[in-house]
């Protein structure tokens, strides 16, 4: 049993890395037919550019054809303008007097403030709806078709002040009194 040879085949060349011999191109080829570099527009790239006009041309025309056909039906697709009147809230037509103000009593069962939370943004929660320091309320007044719309000033510890724009309110926080047990 041997595991080492003794001895080493010799090498053996697979390929030369000699290098052939080539012949010269002459500059003055008798060929008619010489190669000059790819352009821009030679080959594949002038039909791209051909196709991408033709499909430019095609979407142009299309787009004309529908919309003058979506304009001629009548298409209610864009925006509508209808004509309004106005009615003065003077005496008359013609009138130049300044209408009454209408004026609405605020009483205390038409805010309720169930909940204030002091933290960041400060929230409060007004009629059932929860509202931070400068948004509106609008509260309906009660008999009548008008609401009145409050901006809330300041949410403090108990106490909510809101405006009107001219004058400021308060109202306080009101925490219903627990429901007594039913007794059988």
């Amino acid at each position: 049993m041997q595991l080492v040879p003794n001895q080493i085949p010799p090498e053996r060349l697979i390929t030369s890395m000699d290098a052939q011999e080539s012949r010269s191109v002459e500059d003055g080829s008798d060929s008619p037919f010489v190669l000059k570099g790819a352009g821009m527009m030679s080959g594949n790239g002038r039909w791209v550019f051909v196709g991408a006009i033709m499909g430019a041309m095609l979407l142009s025309i299309g787009g004309i054809i529908f919309s003058r056909h979506a304009q001629k039906e009548g298409d209610e697709s864009g925006p509508t303008f209808v004509k309004a009147r106005t009615h003065s809230l003077a005496a008359g037509p013609g009138s130049a007097a300044t209408p009454a103000p209408i004026i609405i009593q605020l009483s205390a069962d038409m805010i309720r403030v169930s909940a204030i939370a002091l933290g960041h943004p400060r929230l409060a929660v007004i009629n059932g709806k929860t509202v931070a320091e400068g948004e509106g309320v609008t509260l309906q007044a009660p008999n009548s078709a008008v609401a009145l719309i409050l901006r809330v000033v300041k949410i403090g510890d108990g106490s909510i002040d809101l405006s009107d724009g001219k004058q400021m309110f308060s109202a306080q926080l009101t925490i219903p009194s627990p429901a007594k047990p039913k007794t059988p």
